[in-house]
């Protein structure tokens, strides 16, 4: 195997592990967890388990694997371009159109479930693309910036705004003009219409919540960081280096601890100035903990044993675009009421287990489907829109199971 080629399978393993983790967060939605009264969670089965997982979701996986997401979009730029050889007349025409085929994956994804992220990535994708001369200093500085740019928004709203009682939670997630029943209630009904409807409302409320979250700054933030790490090598060096998983993850999850006993969401306006400090300890943890991860995996995989071992999050990796969408149509043809109607009926730990039975099948699926064609199929609509053009997708060889 090439350096190039070892370079490109690495990033598929990143790429489908980051995937797990959107399965074991996203599920929270579809199921109509995060909106139950904490009264209600106690009554699920294996309650006593929901602490423990919900910890295990917030210092894990919360945050982490959508900065990984993130990171791999913006040395997947870097990559293409390095290979276009920074000629835009011949990469950037193409790269915007299949920009505007994902702001169209993405707008049809959200009208099925409020919790697409592709809109958003599309949309800061072309800024990504209008900074692609920055230079590596600048991207890295840059990109820091971002990360951290909620703090001025937050402190405006800290020192501007008329000050706000904190309100007791007594569920995971609400709204402030719609109760989790009345959300439970439209998505476990079978009225097509009515879902559309609480989703359009939930979409509406996700976009307000990038306000005091910062999540529109930090996106891009992460973008210019991740093709920061691609023009510098980063998994073919730093990644390389089993010392750089514990200067990155130590600190990291002491941040995330720090931030979880401060105890204030990223999604909440500060009462205070720790609460600021609170969302900066989240921040820094999340992001140094993702390339922590993304560092444990390249060590993994520069072993042989550990390619093998990781073969089935290079698979999905390979599927990731198929992968993310139609794990969307699992959750709520399971959990809604146009299909099994299994909402609001399970505990984190159940659901936990549900996602990696879905993170399997799909993995299955990934084997048979790369065996007979090239890319996934998402993957292969999305590249024959780009170039205008029918792409052949089917193999004309076999390939060997391990590939």
């Amino acid at each position: 195997m090439s350096k190039a080629n070892a370079r490109i399978d690495v990033i598929d393993a990143v790429r489908g592990f980051a995937v797990l983790g959107i399965v074991l967060a996203n599920i929270q939605s579809w199921s109509g967890y995060k909106f139950l009264q904490f009264s209600e969670i106690v009554k699920l089965p294996y309650d006593q388990l929901d602490s423990l997982f919900y910890w295990a979701h917030v210092a894990l996986v919360d945050g982490k694997f959508y900065a990984i997401f993130s990171l791999l979009f913006g040395i997947g730029f870097g990559l293409q371009w390095e290979r276009k050889g920074h000629k835009p007349e011949k990469f950037l025409p193409m790269y915007r159109r299949r920009l505007g085929f994902l702001l169209l994956f993405g707008v049809l994804h959200a009208l099925f479930w409020s919790g697409d992220i592709l809109m958003l990535y599309a949309l800061l994708a072309f800024v990504l693309v209008a900074l692609r001369n920055l230079s590596n200093r600048a991207l890295l500085r840059f990109s820091l910036l971002l990360l951290s740019l909620f703090v001025v928004s937050n402190a405006a709203h800290l020192f501007l705004a008329e000050p706000t009682e904190a309100v007791e939670k007594t569920a995971r997630a609400s709204y402030p003009d719609m109760s989790g029943e009345e959300v439970i209630a439209a998505f476990g009904g079978n009225s097509w219409s009515r879902i559309f409807s609480v989703n359009l409302h939930n979409i509406y409320w996700r976009w307000i919540d990038f306000l005091p979250n910062g999540r529109i700054s930090r996106v891009l933030g992460f973008f210019l960081l991740g093709f920061y790490l691609a023009r510098t090598g980063f998994f073919t060096s730093t990644a390389r280096k089993p010392s750089m998983i514990f200067l990155l993850g130590v600190p990291g999850f002491a941040l995330t601890m720090l931030a979880m006993k401060m105890g204030l969401s990223m999604g909440q306006w500060p009462q205070d100035a720790m609460g600021i400090v609170s969302k900066l300890a989240n921040v820094a943890g999340q992001l140094l903990m993702a390339l922590s991860y993304m560092c444990i995996l390249t060590c993994v995989f520069a072993t042989s044993f550990g390619r093998t071992l990781m073969h089935p999050l290079t698979l999905v990796g390979r599927t990731a675009f198929t992968s993310y969408l139609s794990q969307s149509v699992i959750g709520v043809f399971l959990f809604y009421g146009v299909g099994f109607g299994l909402i609001a009926s399970m505990g984190l730990a159940q659901l936990w287990a549900v996602a990696i039975g879905i993170y399997a099948f799909q993995v299955l699926a990934a084997s048979v489907w790369l065996r007979v064609f090239k890319q996934g199929p998402i993957e292969w609509l999305w590249r024959c829109l780009t170039q205008k053009r029918y792409i052949p997708n089917r193999r004309t060889t076999p390939i060997h199971p391990a590939e």
